[in-house]
């Protein structure tokens, strides 16, 4: 006999309501079991998982704590490498990677590469400029250290990882020839971050204004290794850059003449004045140590002298002095005599003057663009991508420390010997000329 249409939808809810029965029991069993499981847990945690779940209630957690990061794949490659090469570099093998033991390392010429990069960065987040009461050490645990940090967002303390990635870049990028494109450029260097901008803004102005006086300055030896004639210094020997030291230290882009000539001025000082700041590596002590742009006499062997301008001399600035300055770095420039302008911090090569417009055109040794913002009194000061910017004479006394000028007479002839120690006018500390 057919069901009537009311009878079906009697029958339609009564299989429904036993369905939710079903359901409803079911649910009520899971919600029991969880209830004596989380009650369970709480007899076994105590007040602290109680209370770690009332925090979890009551206060958001931070982006950086609701999912991991991943780091990225330099970070995973620096620490990759730093963990297989541990053991090597750890030259007592306690498990403790000294600062010293380091700098052993990286005069090791059989670490190239990739590993020569995360030796480097360790290199350059081990101390603080200048402050060897900051060094620090590392063990397997502070690797492990920086991999949690990343992973939960964080940056680290030091950019090991930014360094790691500059060391490779400098790497690709170095010749290893002692000169490429027929000679030493000062577009080619760039200061990274070695403090050693006094060193770098003489060698740079005498590679615009006598190129062959470096080159005359190094020899190559049969074994690798180089000799550097400072004029009125005995010769100095110097080992070939290893690939530590190019990822760690300022380069020049078209040989690594920059490299030897550095360490061999860093050896020289050393060996004049061994009571300053030094460590396992020489090169340190060219930019632990403070230093002068007097150190063109040493390059080339002849004196030089500073107009001192109104922040040094406290002084008003007259038209006179902004006269004679012009004058004399036009003069300068014309006999191909090396010129370098200084503020308390910084240091600068001045490569040429257009009388015209009365403009001088100087180079920031970092190589790279962007503004001179300590620059006042007008415009912003805008350097091109090689670091080169133009300022009126005006603006470089009212805002510059000092300018040095090469003389030219001889220093033997003078009974003076060139700077080899902190002696004024450092750059970074004292004012006084």
């Amino acid at each position: 006999m057919p069901v009537q249409p009311r009878n079906r939808i009697r029958s339609a809810v009564a299989a429904i309501a036993a369905v939710t029965a079903v359901v409803a029991t079911v649910a009520m069993a899971v919600i029991a079991a969880l209830a004596l499981t989380l009650g369970a847990v709480a007899l076994l945690s105590g007040p602290a998982l109680a209370a770690s779940e009332q925090a979890q209630i009551t206060k958001p957690q931070a982006p950086s704590q609701l999912r991991a990061a991943v780091p990225s794949p330099a970070a995973r490659r620096f620490l990759a490498i730093a963990r297989a090469n541990f053991g090597q570099w750890d030259l007592d093998h306690d498990g403790v990677l000294t600062r010293e033991e380091i700098e052993v390392d990286m005069q090791n010429p059989s670490i190239v590469g990739d590993a020569a990069a995360a030796l480097a960065a360790l290199k350059l987040g081990s101390t603080t400029y200048r402050d060897l009461s900051q060094t620090r050490s590392f063990t397997p645990a502070s690797l492990d250290a920086m991999e949690r940090d990343l992973v939960q967002g964080r940056k680290l303390d030091r950019n090991f990882v930014g360094f790691y990635a500059a060391g490779l870049h400098k790497l690709a990028e170095q010749p290893r020839d002692l000169f490429v494109a027929g000679g030493p450029r000062i577009s080619a260097i760039r200061q990274d971050f070695t403090s050693d901008c006094y060193f770098l803004s003489a060698v740079g102005a005498l590679a615009q204004a006598n190129p062959q006086a470096i080159v005359r300055l190094i020899a190559r030896n049969d074994d690798g290794s180089f000799t550097v004639g400072f004029p009125h210094q005995p010769p100095v020997r110097v080992p070939a850059p290893t690939d530590s030291e190019i990822a760690t230290y300022t380069i020049a882009k078209d040989g690594i003449w920059l490299s030897v000539l550095e360490k061999a001025y860093a050896m020289l000082r050393i060996r004049h004045a061994p009571q300053e700041t030094a460590t396992r590596e020489p090169l340190d002590s060219v930019g632990f140590r403070l230093g002068s742009t007097r150190v063109m006499e040493l390059l080339n062997g002849h004196d030089s002298r500073a107009i001192g301008f109104p922040a040094i001399t406290h002084k008003p600035l007259d038209p006179g002095l902004v006269a004679q300055t012009r004058t004399e770095i036009r003069s300068a420039l014309q006999d191909h005599r090396v010129v370098t302008v200084s503020n308390s911090s910084h240091a600068y090569a001045v490569v040429a003057y257009d009388a015209g417009h009365d403009l001088v055109t100087v180079r920031n040794p970092y190589g790279r663009g962007g503004v001179e913002s300590w620059i006042t009194d007008g415009d912003s000061v805008r350097r091109n991508e090689e670091g080169f910017f133009v300022i009126p004479t005006a603006r470089l006394v009212g805002n510059f420390n000092y300018v040095r000028l090469e003389v030219g007479g001889d220093l033997a002839a003078g009974g003076r010997s060139p700077v080899l120690a902190t002696l004024a006018p450092p750059i970074g500390k004292s004012r006084a000329l």
